[in-house]
């Protein structure tokens, strides 16, 4: 790519302005605040898109006063003419000659740069780290993080995209190590819990009930007894509990009587208290009506205590008239209606003693009445359990009775062999007492085998769940080393296109500086401080912050140039004042650089020195000047 022409419109401080470009070396002279540095970042802002100093919005680029700049390059490439427009706004338009004509070729807001990119292989880092120079470019680099310069590096590179599948993949890593450790946790716990199986005691016990089942069976065909032997012995048993539970059931029908003589003395003595309940109906109701007596009583009591004192007043105070309505009254009249009032007075109090007395009564009464209430109650609870012992004693007895008989039928039927149950052949009883001994057994073992069966049924859940849990590590396991062999081969993947490309812009850095006499002892490492060079001299490392500032400027001059030519460059470089700071050897051995560097590439340098002036004789010159702080146009 070559550039030919810079179109301005209110950008900047430029209204409207065109600058020619030719092949070669362009020099950009004129005084401080004159432009330059505003063409330099017009060529960048649209090729990249963004202004050339990070951070600066792009509405910092307008020219003061307007809503809107428009800045434009036009260049050769493959041999075709372009012209490419940019405004701040946003819009980006190309245009391609043919004939006479320029055709437009797209148009649209940022989303053009994608199309940009794909024609002619511009991107803002591509440009920022190996084409463009800005002023005090270098004391930022040098100041950035490492991290960031090695970001720059891989978008460089072009496996930024690889990084982060390489950091996808250790975050999954990451992940699957994290897995793999619960795993094994849950793995540990269930080794734990699980005890070990009752699978061999079951089948001891399964065999054993199956041969006292045999043996049961074998005892029960088997029969020492002769004639109703058999029988008479299993009604005997029967007898035998029947009068136990008769016993049984006597006992707690004499626990529930208590000291009644039967259950008759019992019901009677629950009249006796419903007569009493029935005779005290009318307690409450009395209680009542008395209080309420005395309640009247006590506030006329009251009433007649305080006229009595009234009258004692007015007779202890010897007036001759009443205080109230001030009327003439006699001492004697008052003496009579004091004496009538006391009179009241001492009736109503001996009423209302005689009327608490009564209540107090009535107290009483109704405390044995509830007294009675829950005695009645326990004695019908005794009644209703004496009549169902009665019942089922009776049912029992029934039972009984009907058993006795049938085995005293049975015992003169066989009086000739056997006289009582006592006579029972004492093989049979063996024989009886074993089967039952046998089923009491049976049954124990049974119930000791659903208790295993189910403790064996949580084992083997247990078992399976831990299986599983292995099988799940072991897939962890193999997920994770199969993560870990990805990430080592994407990483070494990295740093073999890092050292295959990084290597040749080593050798390159080294040709420069050699061409610029500097390092000449140094050795220059560019693949360990990610983008950043390393220097050593005799041996011993040097920091790069311990340079001096022509030995920066002209090592960041050569990376970009190493980086450029490793990297691919568009055809042209653009340096804003690469002299700053450089001594009149140093400058003179950037300018032959520059010279040399022209050689190959287009170059744009811009500089306010006369020295580059005079040293970059026979450049195409642009010369810039600020009009008395007005607008240039």
């Amino acid at each position: 790519m070559r550039l030919e022409k810079i179109l301005l419109k209110s950008f900047g401080c430029f209204n409207r302005r065109n600058f020619e470009l030719r092949e070669g070396t362009n020099l950009i002279f004129g005084p401080n605040f004159s432009g330059k540095s505003t063409l330099v970042n017009a060529i960048f802002f649209v090729l990249a898109g963004k202004p050339i100093v990070p951070r600066v919005a792009t509405g910092a680029l307008t020219q003061a006063g307007t809503g809107s700049g428009t800045a434009g390059v036009g260049f050769h490439e493959q041999g075709k003419d372009y012209q490419l427009f940019r405004s701040t706004q946003g819009d980006v338009e190309l245009r391609c000659r043919e004939g006479d004509s320029w055709r437009k070729i797209f148009s649209g807001k940022r989303a053009a740069d994608g199309d940009l990119r794909r024609l002619f292989d511009l991107t803002y880092d591509h440009l920022a780290a190996s084409t463009f120079l800005r002023e005090g470019e270098i004391f930022e680099f040098l100041g950035r993080q490492p991290s960031h310069r090695r970001e720059i590096l891989y978008v460089l590179l072009g496996i930024d995209r690889l990084i982060e599948v390489r950091e996808r993949f250790l975050e999954v890593r990451r992940i699957a190590k994290r897995e793999e450790t619960r795993l094994q946790e849950h793995q540990r716990r269930l080794q734990l819990a699980t005890v070990k199986t009752h699978r061999e005691e079951i089948k001891r016990i399964q065999d054993q009930v199956v041969g006292l089942e045999k043996e049961l069976e074998l005892l029960s065909s088997y029969n020492t007894a002769s004639g109703n032997e058999a029988l008479i012995f299993e009604l005997a048993e029967e007898r035998s509990r029947l009068e136990t539970q008769m016993n049984a059931l006597a006992g707690e029908r004499a626990s529930t009587l208590g000291g009644f003589n039967d259950i008759a003395h019992v019901r009677q003595t629950i009249d006796k208290v419903e007569t009493a309940i029935n005779d005290t109906q009318k307690i409450e109701a009395q209680r009542e009506k008395l209080i309420q007596e005395i309640g009247s009583l006590r506030n006329q009591t009251k009433l007649l205590a305080e006229t009595c004192q009234t009258l004692s007043q007015l007779l202890g105070s010897n007036q001759g008239h009443c205080p109230t309505c001030h009327q003439p009254v006699h001492q004697m009249v008052l003496r009579r209606i004091h004496e009538e009032k006391q009179g009241e007075k001492d009736k109503s109090e001996e009423c209302l003693a005689a009327k608490q007395k009564e209540l107090d009564i009535n107290s009483v009464d109704l405390s044995t009445l509830r007294k009675l209430n829950q005695r009645h109650q326990v004695l019908q609870s005794k009644v209703q359990a004496l009549a169902r012992i009665e019942s089922q004693h009776g049912e029992v007895q029934a039972e009984f009775n009907a058993i006795s008989a049938k085995y005293r039928s049975l015992q003169t039927d066989d009086a000739p062999e056997s006289h009582t149950s006592e006579t029972t052949s004492p093989g049979y009883a063996g024989v009886v007492e074993r089967r039952r001994q046998i089923k009491n057994k049976i049954d124990g073992l049974r119930k000791r085998l659903v208790t295993l069966n189910r403790e064996e049924a949580i084992i083997t859940n247990k078992l399976e769940e831990l299986e599983c849990s292995e099988a799940a590590v072991k897939n962890a396991v193999r997920t994770r080393l199969n993560l870990e062999l990805t990430c080592d081969a994407i990483e070494r993947t990295i740093q073999a296109i890092q050292h295959q490309l990084l290597q040749p812009a080593e050798r390159e850095l080294q040709r420069w500086l050699k061409r610029m006499n500097l390092f000449e002892l140094g050795q220059i490492d560019l693949k360990s401080q990610h983008l950043l060079p390393s220097l050593r001299i005799d041996g011993n490392d040097r920091s790069l912050m311990l340079l001096s500032g022509s030995e920066k400027i002209i090592l960041y001059i050569s990376l970009k140039i190493a980086l450029s030519r490793t990297l691919g460059n568009p055809g042209f470089f653009v340096f804003d004042d690469p002299t700053l700071h450089l001594d009149d050897s140093r400058k003179r051995l950037m300018i032959e650089f520059i010279r040399k560097l022209s050689e190959e590439y287009q170059v744009i340098v811009t500089s306010n020195d006369s020295d580059v002036r005079k040293g970059l004789d026979g450049a195409h010159l642009i010369e810039t000047e600020k009009l008395n702080g007005d607008i240039l146009r």
